[in-house]
């Protein structure tokens, strides 16, 4: 039976593909590594839902040709999911797309690379606090955001290996 680890490298991989944003490069660089490997924007997702207890979900989204897709998530079966509503409005606008829904809110924001170049939305859905703002859980959201858009060269350096040693 395959590992969770490599049935998401090889998820990735696939939808990597479809999207056309892992041109051979990717697939030739997965070969050399081992089969367990996830590919560096879930490495992202997973140190993000790690460092933010107030955050219970999160995802990113990238736009490509072909659609758009979730190509990372803390619930792996997102993984591979169209893009809705969330995700088309915050890449459309540029803004934050925000639902205050029974769970708390859910924020979808714009992804840019360290280049400013918009590659993608990072959707959370944060726990329910007593007296939670809007405004408040964006700041928060955006913060994050920050915090990845810092890591990210570009919209390809999302489907590469994850470095080795980040890998748990």
């Amino acid at each position: 039976m395959m590992s969770q680890k490599a049935f998401m490298m090889t998820l990735a991989l696939v939808v990597g593909a479809v999207l056309g944003l892992s041109p051979n490069p990717l697939v030739a660089s997965a070969k050399h590594h081992s089969s367990n490997q996830k590919i560096f924007a879930q490495q992202l997702m997973d140190q993000a839902i790690s460092k933010h207890p107030e955050v219970t979900q999160i995802e990113l989204a990238v736009p490509s040709p072909r659609g758009c897709s979730t190509i990372a998530a803390s619930d792996p079966k997102g993984i591979g999911e169209k893009c809705d509503r969330d995700e088309l409005e915050a890449l459309r606008s540029g803004k934050p797309f925000v639902e205050k829904e029974r769970a708390g809110f859910d924020v979808t924001l714009p992804l840019h690379d360290v280049a400013g170049k918009l590659i993608g939305t990072v959707g959370m859905d944060f726990k329910p606090q007593p007296g939670q703002q809007e405004l408040i859980v964006v700041e928060q959201a955006t913060k994050i955001v920050q915090e990845l858009e810092v890591q990210i060269s570009s919209q390809a350096k999302l489907f590469e290996p994850a470095p080795s040693a980040a890998i748990k």
